[in-house]
């Protein structure tokens, strides 16, 4: 297959400083405390509601009665709202700043938070997970504006990747602790009442320490929404698109949910079992996220493109699930950690379509797919819980076996079928150009 071989664009053509805000440089411990700090706090937290329901699935089971379905819809409501922000969250930060938008979206994701622990039926807990996500949304996307913004060009890298480990250890936080907490004897709306706390803290502290943005003169509405049908529009985004959806959809839907009563109800596992599972595989993606620079420079060196790496990593991906499929459970931790260590490697697919586009573009591509990859998730959640919940349980809340390798299998054949189009697409395109 042959795609594209220049480098990663560099730091210094992404919109920086000038372009967005004109703010001074930060540097040394006010920069750990006025713009790492208050935007970590609010990604640990973005990624801890994600994962949360793989942990509390059978409280939620035994209190409201739930079937797979409906547990399935319960929780990829969250990657709905999610996705449907994302384009409005662009717009809003290139007109009002990281500082307001993202202090505002963690109060929505608060009230959500106090809605979930004070839900009586499934459509309040529906409304308040989709207000959850909604108010998550621009953790990623808003830091990442933040720190193009206020860090020098160089340092832009290094520090999103801190952050997506920091995600991480949200990730794992909501695993064997959160188990362990519930295992205990914890309610699980005692949790989400300190969640709704821990988002209306976070909120205040982001309005109070982070840089305020400078007032310069934003594009209008219209020559935004003109570059992004561009990105829409582009053969080669298409290429790519459909199998950066299908491993990172089905990644977060098996991580955000399905593992954990995979690991009960095939694997057989305990709760405390379960929650170890989930935590390795947090520390994977915290790992996945450091070694996405390593991973790419060694591409480099021995002669792939990015898209190459991306293509090959997602052939692990895809065995990795396969496994689940063939339900080989005495390995389930190597498999589940594979899964987890390579979301964040692959996504460098969105680093390979910003290159397609000039540089004052790049956020607008990356939410562009992002979304995609969110409703994708919505999707992979929702429809392993349909199929799974074809088949009757066998206890309240608990499927046979065949009915998970259904569902996962479902998972698998849509990896298969994009690997395939991604393949063929690149390989009939010769290259990915670096901009039209």
């Amino acid at each position: 297959m042959q795609a594209e071989k220049q480098d990663a664009p560099s730091v210094h053509q992404t919109p920086g400083a000038n372009a967005l805000g004109g703010a001074p440089v930060l540097a040394g411990w006010r920069l750990m405390f006025r713009l790492f700090l208050p935007l970590s706090l609010g990604y640990f937290v973005s990624y801890f509601f994600r994962t949360i329901n793989a942990v509390i699935v059978p409280q939620l089971t035994a209190d409201f009665g739930l079937t797979a379905s409906s547990i399935g819809l319960l929780t990829s409501v969250y990657f709905l709202a999610f996705a449907g922000m994302q384009i409005p969250i662009g717009l809003l930060v290139d007109r009002f700043g990281p500082r307001r938008v993202q202090s505002a979206l963690l109060l929505v994701a608060a009230t959500g938070a106090l809605g979930f622990a004070f839900g009586r039926t499934l459509p309040e807990l529906i409304v308040a997970r989709g207000l959850i996500g909604a108010g998550v949304a621009g953790s990623l996307m808003v830091s990442f504006t933040a720190f193009v913004l206020w860090l020098p060009p160089a340092r832009v890298p290094g520090t999103v990747g801190l952050l997506m480990a920091f995600g991480g250890m949200g990730a794992f936080a909501a695993g064997a602790p959160t188990a362990q907490f519930i295992a205990t004897g914890g309610a699980w709306r005692d949790l989400f009442i300190a969640l709704a706390v821990g988002a209306l803290a976070i909120s205040a502290v982001v309005f109070t320490v982070l840089p305020e943005k400078s007032r310069n003169r934003a594009e209008p509405l219209g020559v935004l929404l003109s570059g992004l049908r561009r990105v829409y529009a582009d053969g080669v985004f298409w290429r790519v698109a459909p199998l950066t959806v299908a491993v990172l959809g089905s990644g977060f839907a098996i991580q955000g949910l399905w593992a954990g009563p995979w690991l009960m109800q095939v694997a057989h596992l305990d709760a405390s079992g379960v929650g170890i599972h989930l935590s390795a595989m947090a520390v994977a993606l915290i790992l996945g996220a450091i070694a996405c620079g390593p991973i790419l420079s060694v591409a480099q060196r021995l002669g792939f493109s990015l898209l190459q790496a991306v293509g090959a990593m997602s052939v692990v991906f895809i065995l990795a699930v396969a496994g689940l499929v063939l339900q080989l459970t005495d390995l389930s931790l190597p498999l589940l950690a594979v899964v987890a260590f390579l979301i964040n490697p692959i996504s460098m697919s969105y680093v390979a379509l910003t290159t397609r586009f000039d540089t004052t573009m790049a956020a607008r591509v990356t939410t562009a797919i992002n979304a995609l990859v969110l409703v994708g998730s919505f999707l992979l959640q929702w429809i392993i819980g349909a199929i799974i919940g074809l088949w009757p349980p066998i206890a309240p809340g608990v499927y046979p076996a065949v009915a998970y390798q259904a569902g996962f299998g479902f998972v698998l054949c849509c990896l298969v079928v994009s690997w395939i189009w991604y393949v063929a697409s690149l390989a009939r395109s010769n290259r990915l150009p670096m901009k039209t």
